[in-house]
C-alpha cells in the first residue's frame, strides 16, 4: 500500500458506494423484466443484474483523475482496480442473485421456461438454474468484468491523463528522477509509457478482430508494424527513463530490478 493510502481511501469511496447502492436497487426493480425474457432480448436489463460492479467501479477509477487523496493517485487506481472490484463485484454479485428473492419473480421464471426448462438468463434444462447454482457465475462476471474495465480505464484514461496533464504525479508515482535537468527527459519517458502500454492492448486486438473479419494479411502487416513501432518505443523509454536513486532503493531488492540511465545519475554529473 502507498504510503498515506488507507484501505478506507481504496475501498470506500463515497459516491461509487452511493451508486452502488443505486445499482443493486435497480436490480431487485428490473428482475421481473429478466425472468420473463425467456428469449434473452432484454440485455441491458440483464447487463445491470450480472455486470452492475461496472459502473459503481469505473466511476471509482475515473474519481482519481481529479480527487486530492493521500499517496499516489496512479497508485490508487490500481489498489481499485483489484481490491474494489473484488468488493463491489462480490456486493453486487450477491445482491443480483437475491433479487430472485423478490415475491413473484421465481413464478414468472418458472412460468416463463420453456418444456425442457430451457431459459436464457435462468436455464434449468442441464439441471441448474436455482439461485444458489446461478450465484457463482453473477459473482464472477460482477468481479471478473468490473476489473476489465478497470484495467482498461487505467491503461486508456488514468495514465495517459497523468503523463500528459499532470505528469510530475506520474514521475512521483513510478519513483522517476524530478531533478531539474532531467524531469522534462522523463516527462518524455512518461508520455512514450503511456503511449507504450496502449498499444500492448489495442494492437493485439486489432490483429485478432482484423483476422476474425477475414482481413489476414492486414493484421499480419499491423502486427509486425506495430511490434516495430513498440520495440522502438522501448529504445526510447530506456534511454530517457532516469529513475530516482533515492526513492527505488526503498524497494526491496527483487522488486527493484534493471536500472536506466539513472542507476548513475548525479545532479553533477554533465551528461544531465
Amino acid at each position: 500500500m502507498t504510503r498515506g493510502m488507507t484501505w478506507r481511501t481504496i475501498l470506500l469511496p463515497v459516491l461509487p458506494w452511493i451508486l452502488a447502492i443505486a445499482v443493486a436497487v435497480t436490480q431487485f426493480v428490473v428482475i421481473p423484466d429478466m425472468a420473463a425474457d425467456v428469449g434473452g432480448d432484454l440485455t441491458f436489463t440483464a447487463y445491470v443484474v450480472m455486470f452492475g460492479a461496472v459502473i459503481p467501479v469505473a466511476w471509482a477509477l475515473l474519481e482519481t483523475l481529479w480527487t486530492r487523496t493521500a499517496g499516489s493517485p496512479i497508485h490508487l487506481a490500481f489498489a481499485r482496480t483489484l481490491g474494489l472490484s473484488l468488493v463491489m463485484g462480490t456486493v453486487l454479485g450477491l445482491t443480483g442473485s437475491l433479487a430472485r428473492l423478490r415475491p413473484g419473480v421465481e413464478d414468472i421464471v418458472v412460468s416463463s421456461r420453456r418444456d425442457d426448462g430451457w431459459h436464457y438468463w435462468f436455464d434449468a434444462s442441464r439441471g441448474g438454474g436455482s439461485m444458489l447454482a446461478d450465484l457463482p457465475l453473477y459473482l464472477v462476471v460482477n468481479i471478473g468484468a468490473s476489473m476489465l474495465v478497470a484495467l482498461l480505464l487505467v491503461i486508456f484514461v488514468v495514465l495517459p491523463w497523468f503523463a500528459f496533464v499532470r505528469p510530475r504525479a506520474f514521475l512521483e508515482a513510478n519513483m522517476l528522477e524530478l531533478h531539474p535537468s532531467v524531469v522534462e527527459s522523463n516527462i518524455v519517458a512518461a508520455r512514450v509509457m503511456s503511449v507504450l502500454l496502449m498499444l500492448v492492448f489495442a494492437v493485439p486486438t486489432a490483429v485478432v478482430l482484423l483476422s476474425n473479419a477475414e482481413h489476414t494479411a492486414l493484421a499480419w502487416t499491423v502486427g509486425v508494424a506495430m511490434t516495430l513501432v513498440g520495440l522502438w518505443l522501448v529504445r526510447v523509454v530506456m534511454r530517457r527513463q532516469v529513475v530516482d536513486e533515492e526513492k527505488w532503493r526503498t524497494l526491496p531488492e527483487w522488486a527493484q530490478g534493471r536500472h536506466t540511465r539513472g542507476s548513475a545519475f548525479r545532479p553533477d554529473d554533465p551528461q544531465y
